[in-house]
C-alpha cells in the first residue's frame, strides 16, 4: 500500500475565488462612466406641408440629422472632392510647364533656321542664344 500524501495545512492550491483573498482582483475596470454629460445634438427641422383640396393644411416635420451611412458618404464625397481639386491643380501646373517649355522650343528653332539669302545660317541670332544660355547658366 502506497502512504497517503499530507494535506496541506489549512492551505488550499485553488485560487482565490470572488469571496475569499482580493475582493477585487479578477474583476475588470469599469471604464464606462456612469453619468456622461451628453452633448446637444444639433438638428435642422423642415417643415413640409402639402394642400389638399380647399384650405386644410398638412404639415409634417421632418429631421435632416444624417444617419451614420450618409455621414460616412459626405465625408467620402468631401475627400473625392478635395483629391479632385488637387489633381486638377497639379494638371494645370504641368499644362503651364509644357507651354513655356513649347514656346521657349519655338523661339531656339526659329532662331537656329533663319538663313541668308545664299541659305547661310544667321550667326548674329545663334550666338544670342548662346549668350541667354550662358546667363541662364550663371543664375542657377
Amino acid at each position: 500500500m502506497k502512504p497517503k500524501p499530507q494535506k496541506n495545512q489549512g492551505k488550499s492550491n485553488k485560487k482565490p475565488t470572488a469571496n475569499h483573498g482580493k475582493a477585487g482582483h479578477n474583476k475588470k475596470p469599469d471604464y464606462k462612466q456612469k453619468f456622461k454629460s451628453k452633448k446637444p445634438a444639433t438638428v435642422s427641422i423642415t417643415i413640409v406641408y402639402k394642400q389638399q383640396a380647399g384650405n386644410i393644411f398638412y404639415f409634417f416635420l421632418q429631421e435632416n440629422k444624417p444617419n451614420k451611412p450618409e455621414i460616412r458618404k459626405m465625408i467620402r464625397q468631401k475627400k473625392a472632392a478635395e483629391a479632385e481639386a488637387e489633381r486638377q491643380k497639379i494638371k494645370q501646373e504641368k499644362e503651364e510647364r509644357i507651354k513655356a517649355y513649347k514656346k521657349q522650343r519655338l523661339e531656339k528653332t526659329k532662331a537656329i533656321s533663319k538663313r541668308t539669302q545664299r541659305g547661310q545660317p544667321l550667326m548674329k541670332d545663334r550666338m544670342q542664344l548662346l549668350l541667354k544660355q550662358i546667363e541662364e547658366m550663371k543664375r542657377h
